[in-house]
């Protein structure tokens, strides 16, 4: 690779990383150099040797108005000249509240955290609370944070419309696994029987309105027909839209796909780039976090609310509904543009690669459709995968280990183009060498 060459200072850098940190980054995040940023503006980013990057990761999807918008900067720097941790609230938490309040269906009351880790974990344990019942139900595919009950993830080797659990790496007791949590099949009515024959134990569904690694569009009768199970048989849904929220549309996929849940959790965006996370929801559910003692559910976090994620996010909530008519049909065109390009391409020339895409998620899998969930897009071409994503970062495309990835207000047509070129050829240098 070119990029070896170009990047000594990052090979220089790596083993002081490795020497002190447990964990450098996100183990999902993954890249075939090592490479350490410097700066970033707009759509790209630039390392420690001065090669500069068009960037798609966007922060895992956080920065829908790319990197250092100067409407966050001013909002950042002018909070910063007045203190930026002080405990009391202020006036910038009910701001951002007040700005959700109105752009999310089912949001009467918020709760802020500081990551979605915290709020699904608040989330599930709230639905608990507030019907008295344990378990949890989850779909295959999903992702939910990193919490002992979010590592609970559908078995790929169990009966597809009946999955078995199994939890993600060590340290999770087997209990929750076996007790509290139940997984489902996703875009399946076999998990509305499920739901039916659990409801006595089902405190809580929890969905992304569109998964990040299996991003399909049609989506909405589904979610509809969940919306009426759960419904029916006394048990609370929320959406997960940390991925989705305020990117779909300004209100999130309760906005696109017209479907309400009780409750939902929110993240990345909501922050302008900061750290964050909130559940949102019903206030008649909301209102046990404000009960004393064993009354209620316990909420807490040393930089829940703090001011500089609080103005960050209000001034990014605040630009996107004021462009709101222009942006997201925007991002929809760039996005279909970006898909069809490489989609076509593909098909032109029999490869086995799906481009999947919702909006501006999109998500690249080495192997034929369809893929209608997670489980068929296994087996896959990892030998491809590998060198694909290796050769795009090559050309200067900068896509995240997951290989989700996200547009945002600074990606310009051009831009676009120049992805869709840099994946294009680093195809055709895999089918080249016998890899497609």
């Amino acid at each position: 690779m070119r990029l070896r060459e170009r990047t000594p200072r990052s090979r220089a850098l790596r083993p002081r990383a490795e020497r002190l940190l447990a964990l450098e980054a996100v183990p999902t995040f993954s890249l075939p150099v090592p490479l350490y940023v410097e700066r970033a503006d707009g759509a790209w980013i630039t390392d420690v040797d001065g090669n500069r990057f068009l960037d798609l990761a966007m922060g895992f999807g956080a920065l829908i108005l790319g990197h250092r918008p100067p409407e966050v900067v001013d909002a950042l720097r002018a909070q910063i000249d007045r203190g930026w941790h002080m405990i009391v609230p202020g006036e910038a938490q009910y701001e951002l509240a007040q700005l959700i309040v109105e752009a999310v269906p089912c949001a009467e009351k918020v709760l802020f955290q500081n990551s979605g880790t915290e709020a699904t974990m608040y989330g599930m344990r709230l639905a608990r609370a507030y019907t008295g019942k344990l378990r949890v139900a989850v779909f295959g595919g999903a992702y939910h944070g990193t919490h002992d009950y979010a590592l609970v993830q559908e078995d790929p080797l169990s009966p597809a419309r009946e999955p078995g659990a199994k939890s993600i790496g060590r340290g999770i007791p087997d209990v929750v696994r076996d007790q509290a949590m139940l997984v489902l099949p996703y875009r399946d009515p076999a998990a509305f029987d499920l739901i039916r024959r659990h409801r006595d134990q089902l405190a809580l569904v929890v969905v992304q309105p569109v998964q990040n690694t299996t991003p399909i569009e049609d989506n909405g009768a589904f979610l509809a027909g969940l919306r009426a199970v759960c419904s029916e048989c006394g048990v609370l849904l929320m959406f997960d839209e940390v991925v989705s929220g305020f990117r779909l549309a300004y209100g999130g996929g309760q906005e696109y796909y017209g479907v309400t849940p009780d409750l939902a959790t929110l993240g990345k965006i909501i922050g302008g780039g900061t750290a964050v996370g909130a559940l949102c929801g019903r206030a008649d559910i909301m209102e046990l976090f404000a009960r004393p003692g064993s009354a209620g559910v316990f909420a807490g976090g040393t930089f829940s609310g703090n001011p500089l994620t609080m103005v960050a996010g209000a001034a990014t909530l605040r630009a996107l509904s004021a462009r709101r008519a222009e942006i997201y049909p925007r991002l929809e065109r760039l996005g279909a543009q970006l898909a069809e390009a490489v989609q076509a391409h593909c098909e032109r020339h029999d490869m086995a690669v799906t481009l999947m895409h919702v909006a501006s998620i999109q998500c690249l899998h080495f192997r034929k459709g369809p893929i209608g969930s997670f489980r068929d897009t296994h087996p896959a071409n990892r030998a491809a995968e590998a060198a694909f994503y290796a050769l795009v970062l090559d050309r200067d495309v900068l896509v995240p280990g997951v290989h989700v990835y996200f547009l945002s207000t600074a990606h310009s047509e051009r831009a676009i183009e120049l992805a869709a070129a840099a994946f294009i050829q680093s195809l055709d240098d895999c089918r080249a060498d016998g890899l497609l």
